[in-house]
């Protein structure tokens, strides 16, 4: 799964390659510039489907609900950075969706966002894809179906290192327990347990990849009541125990 991207909102930019993207729908308040430079993967924005190639990429905007899956094996760079680094793009698309979120790209200009320390020559080819983006059209953005998508995953991923349930979920939003138990299922294509699960699983690889804090103290730390329970949610992801995995990565 694709880590959370939490930083300052101001000026901010950086990069991140990923073999085998696989994610949950989530969300954050930068931009996501993802270049597919080989395989293909499957992109779900907002509900809608997309399918990228090897020399494709596409833009996902602040507050918009994605997830990706790997249809074959993969390998996507992305490019993350704050409203502000674009300011005149955001400002143009602000409350509104794109036509046509895809494009094709040039790999000299990935060599500049990954490798190249010059701002300018950075935000010049940043512009480069935002007005192609803009060329294809924009709209103004349809939030009536995705009010209750964002504010369940708002509400998972400030609460998910908490014991929380969907019933105490589906008091607060005022829907009942069977509507929401259902809507997961159809919205996320995994039930609500999995799906806090999820991000608890990626929490714990963080700490398991740079902490020396005890695998216990780990699985209630990333939000598990129980070892147990994290021993065979983690097992049944990764396929072995969080024990050898944190053995495998000191060999490396």
């Amino acid at each position: 799964m694709l880590f959370e991207i939490k930083h300052s909102n101001h000026n901010y930019y950086a990069t991140v390659v990923i073999d085998d993207v696989v994610c949950v729908p989530h969300f954050h308040t930068s931009y996501e510039l993802l270049f597919v430079t080989n395989g293909k993967i499957a992109a779900n924005v907002n509900g809608k489907e997309y399918i990228l190639s090897a020399g494709e990429c596409m833009i996902i905007l602040p507050m918009q609900i994605h997830s990706y899956n790997t249809v074959d094996s993969s390998t996507v760079k992305i490019s993350i950075f704050s409203n502000d680094y674009i300011a005149d793009f955001y400002n143009e698309t602000k409350d509104k969706e794109l036509e046509n979120p895809i494009a094709d790209y040039d790999l000299t200009d990935i060599e500049i966002l990954t490798k190249s320390n010059d701002r300018f020559k950075i935000k010049s080819v940043l512009y480069k894809y935002c007005s192609e983006y803009i060329k294809n059209g924009i709209k103004k953005a349809d939030k009536t179906n995705n009010d209750l998508s964002t504010k369940t995953v708002i509400y998972i991923q400030n609460n998910f290192k908490n014991n929380i349930s969907l019933k105490q979920m589906a008091k607060q939003f005022g829907y009942s327990y069977n509507y929401l138990s259902a809507y997961f299922k159809t919205q996320f294509g995994c039930s609500y347990t999995e799906y806090v699960n999820s991000f608890r699983l990626e929490e714990a690889v963080k700490m398991l990849k740079s902490t020396d804090k005890s695998i216990t103290q780990i699985a209630f730390d990333s939000g598990f009541t129980s070892i147990r329970n994290f021993n065979d949610v983690f097992k049944k992801e990764y396929g072995t125990s969080p024990l050898l995995y944190k053995k495998q990565l000191m060999k490396q």
